[in-house]
């Protein structure tokens, strides 16, 4: 009988003529090559008809192995996989397509409850009640949203899915502890963990305000503990190094303003984001930033501005009406900007400001050590950077009276000389 080598060899030295003899002695004489070749040319000309499955071994005890199989529905791959009891890789393709419309429709009736459709959708940016809360609250940014709805999709819905939780009331103060844990045991941080509940936080509100439950569950869950060697400290510049800085030439004027603002004022990020105009008043001859809305009660609070600073501002809202926010549209990267062509303007690496931990909120706390370095009180740090304020200070520096006021003017020129003298450079001590 002819090998394949052989039989290859005869039909290369052949012409046309010849081949209709040479095959039909071929059929003949090597009957197994021809039906491999056959079987081959088949696999690599028929067209192929996607099973919508595939088999997947696992370890067995019994059997050696069995084969699992998973589904595909509407061009995704479910999210479970099931045993088909044998380690015949034929009866397996017999169990996967018989079983397939059972399998499949018993899945989906039990994973697309009300409850997880809800879920699933809420954070989803075409979704009406999401443009709706995020008409409520105005405090949603892009990359929030997505860290959200990441935490939604694929952490609390598959946790609510192994529990077979199917409605809204299910959701209970030790489910959402249990939920709590199971991060927790994956090796997720105290304060990532608080972080995702916040997401669930933000959907048991609206379905509390919208009926759907009676109490939030949310409302009574203990935030997880931070560890102390999980806080991670911001950094702040070397006062003498920032100085001057603001007196230079500044290719990006949003970042120069940003920084200007932060160094000069000590707010919040969230702060800076939300005044406007309107909020600026004048007392005494001096200007502040009258902040109404803050992170915490204390945080509604008058904040000294500096002349050159409302200048800039000034000049940089013009054409804003005075209830818009100034620096309401723009995202946490122009933050990130600001910060890099902070460091970038006083030759300091970003390798630096990393290892230093060094971000736009750093501002906050250079403002503050600036003005401890100068003998400042502690009471200008409770009046305006939104601590905890004492009573005494807070009935000292009452600006609703005569008196509360020259108190409050007088501590913002003392804040205004400090930034002439060690940020603006402009002599004096």
């Amino acid at each position: 009988m002819l090998s394949l080598k052989d039989a290859i060899s005869i039909v290369s030295g052949e012409h046309k003529q010849n081949l209709i003899h040479r095959r039909s002695m071929l059929t003949h004489e090597c009957p197994i090559v021809l039906k491999a070749l056959r079987l081959v040319d088949h696999e690599y000309t028929s067209v192929r008809k996607p099973k919508g499955y595939s088999l997947i071994r696992r370890d067995n005890k019994k059997l050696g192995f069995v084969y699992y199989v998973r589904y595909w529905h509407e061009k995704k791959m479910l999210g479970s996989k099931w045993c088909t009891h044998t380690n015949d890789h034929e009866e397996a393709c017999i169990f996967a397509e018989r079983n397939r419309q059972t399998i499949i429709s018993n899945y989906l009736g039990k994973n697309n409850s009300e409850l997880i459709k809800f879920l699933n959708q809420f954070y989803d940016l075409n979704n009406p009640v999401y443009q709706n809360e995020y008409r409520r609250n105005n405090e949603m940014t892009e990359s929030r949203r997505k860290r959200y709805l990441s935490a939604i999709q694929n952490k609390f819905i598959p946790f609510l899915q192994k529990r077979d939780i199917q409605t809204y009331e299910e959701i209970t103060v030790p489910l959402l502890g249990d939920f709590q844990d199971e991060l927790l045991s994956i090796g997720m941080k105290s304060k990532s963990v608080n972080d995702e509940m916040i997401a669930i936080g933000k959907i048991l509100k609206y379905l509390t305000r919208k009926g759907l439950i009676t109490n939030n569950p949310y409302l009574n869950l203990p935030r997880i503990q931070v560890k102390l060697e999980e806080k991670k400290t911001h950094g702040c510049f070397e006062l003498d190094l920032v100085k001057g800085v603001f007196n230079k030439h500044w290719n990006d004027g949003d970042a120069y303003l940003l920084n200007l603002i932060v160094y000069t004022t000590g707010m919040r990020n969230s702060e800076i984001k939300s005044f406007s105009k309107g909020d600026i008043v004048s007392i005494l001859g001096c200007r502040f930033i009258d902040l109404k809305k803050s992170k915490t009660d204390f945080g509604v609070r008058l904040v000294p501005l500096h002349d050159a600073v409302y200048e800039k501002i000034a000049d940089y809202a013009k054409e804003m009406d005075d209830e818009t926010a100034v620096f309401g549209n723009i995202s946490k990267y122009y933050f990130q900007k600001a910060t890099k062509d902070l460091g970038e303007m006083m030759g300091v690496s970003e390798e630096f400001m990393v290892e230093e931990n060094i971000t736009y909120y750093s501002g906050r706390h250079f403002w503050k050590t600036l003005m401890n370095a100068n003998g400042l009180g502690e009471d200008a740090e409770e009046l305006f950077m939104g601590h905890r304020v004492t009573s005494n200070v807070a009935k000292l520096y009452n600006h609703r009276d005569k008196q509360g006021k020259e108190h409050i003017a007088e501590k913002a020129r003392e804040i205004f000389r400090i930034l002439d003298a060690k940020l603006f450079d402009r002599g004096g001590t």
